[in-house]
């Protein structure tokens, strides 16, 4: 601001003057957007909001919506079939407009045709192939539901896990600015007993250096925050001009746990894994691929029916008495295609069929392999992040008692600033493991949920 005052100075006064009417308004106007109290949300709005405006669920969303219409389009195969046909031609030599009935019959001759007509057809035998795509596209539907279930635990998942990461920076933070706080304390004791000759300046100088040290990583944590709330905004589907102006508010706690045996997990997962049941429709609509290519070895038949009105135009038409210069026709039938000789691609589809069939099989017992493996992992990280939460818990208790008797004896003369530094550092390394052993247990918890085919987080609410 300074130097837009400076820079106004070499102008005019009157445009230095709107200048700094200006700068003023803008200033004022930084002052009050920023005196906006931000909307805190809970984690519960942070996954409510995510499930409405997240893209990635939007696009799943309207994924399955399109896979439910496809659903009725191949429906629509059983239905009769109904079109419009107009046609006109101009010949280089006129044409009898109305093929003659009978011998002898006078014609009308015209170089100009129309023909018109309403053309129905409607399949009664197709080999199996319209059940095979109907049967698909609802599988297409059932898969398309399940990746979207599949897509919105893993949002949930990861909007709660930042959350709880920005919980656990606030309380580094808060413990940074505590160390920090005391620190200082400790350097205008020192002060004292420097101005007395009870302390010597090398203990001033570490107890500075610590305070620099604490002094950037405070900076560093705030900064990694907000990086933190800006990934958070984009899991909500929060626009660019709405996230400066939300934050989070919640606690950070030892979760409860329902705890549940491994083959009970196991069985759980199998069951209700979204990605299983998506890898089942896969394989499904591969075996339906296979029926539908088969049908290609059987006849085709159709019943078809033709109603329309064939004329020329009067102005350039040869007309003899007696001649028809106009008729309506109609035709019904059925039509039956037999295949005979497909050069060997009817054998090579469904040679192609059976081989996806086999790959997405093999996809299924791939997601059932790795269904094993992520319950396990789960199961094992949770109870170590919980027995981590209770060791370190004991562990800030005892660091914070050893502070206060190095600060105590630092007083009385028998340690040195070393010992008292160290057992800061000390106690504020523990409230690091405590806090980072808190958010990986919350965190397990939801992803033991996530590997069992639950509502992620399920057990926090």
């Amino acid at each position: 601001m300074r130097a837009l005052l400076w820079k106004a100075s070499g102008w005019s006064a009157v445009f230095g003057s709107l200048w700094i009417w200006a700068v003023l308004l803008g200033v004022t106007a930084v002052g009050l957007s920023a005196g906006r109290a931000a909307e805190l949300f809970t984690l519960e709005d942070c996954i409510r909001r995510a499930l409405e405006s997240n893209p990635e669920i939007r696009g799943q969303r309207y994924g399955h919506e399109a896979a439910l219409q496809e659903k009725i389009k191949a429906r629509a195969a059983y239905w009769p079939s109904l079109d419009a046909q107009g046609l006109y031609s101009r010949f280089g030599e006129p044409q009898r407009v109305v093929p003659a009935h009978a011998n002898n019959e006078p014609g009308v001759f015209d170089r100009d045709l129309m023909d018109t007509a309403l053309i129905g057809r409607l399949v009664l035998f197709e080999g199996g192939r319209r059940a095979a795509a109907v049967r698909a596209a609802e599988l297409g539907a059932e898969r398309a539901l399940w990746d979207l279930t599949a897509t919105t635990h893993d949002v949930m998942l990861n909007t709660a896990s930042v959350f709880y990461k920005i919980l656990q920076l606030d309380q580094l933070i808060r413990a940074t600015e505590g160390s920090l706080h005391a620190l200082r304390a400790q350097e205008k004791l020192v002060r004292d007993q420097l101005d007395v000759g009870r302390a010597a300046p090398v203990d001033l100088m570490k107890i500075q250096v610590r305070v620099s040290s604490l002094t950037q990583k405070l900076s560093s944590l705030r900064a990694d925050r907000q990086v933190l709330l800006v990934f958070l905004g984009r899991l909500m589907g929060l626009d660019v001009e709405e996230r400066p102006s939300f934050d989070v508010s919640g606690t950070l706690e030892k979760p409860r746990v329902s705890w549940i045996a491994q083959e009970e997990a196991l069985r759980e997962a199998m069951d209700k894994r979204p990605e299983k049941k998506a890898a089942q429709a896969a394989a499904e609509t591969a075996a339906q691929a296979i029926r539908a290519a088969r049908a290609d070895h059987f006849p085709q038949v159709s019943a078809f029916g033709r109603y329309g009105l064939r004329h020329g135009l009067p102005y350039d038409a040869d007309d003899p008495p007696g001649g028809l210069s106009h008729e309506d026709t109609w035709a019904a039938g059925l039509q039956v295609d037999v295949p005979l000789f497909r050069g060997g691609a009817v054998q090579a589809g469904v040679r192609q069929a059976e081989r996806l069939h086999h790959r997405a099989r093999e996809q299924l017992r791939a997601v059932e392999l790795e269904i094993r493996k992520d319950v396990e992992q789960a199961l094992t990280a949770l109870n170590d992040a919980l027995e981590r939460t209770d060791v370190t818990r004991s562990a800030v208790a005892v660091a914070e008692e050893t502070l206060r008797i190095e600060r105590e004896k630092y007083a009385a003369g028998k340690n040195s600033i070393n010992d008292v530094l160290d057992a800061q550092a000390a106690l504020l390394q523990a409230e690091v493991e405590y806090s980072q052993a808190v958010v990986d247990a919350r965190i397990a918890l939801m992803e033991r949920d996530r590997a069992l085919g639950r509502d992620p987080g399920e057990d926090l609410r």
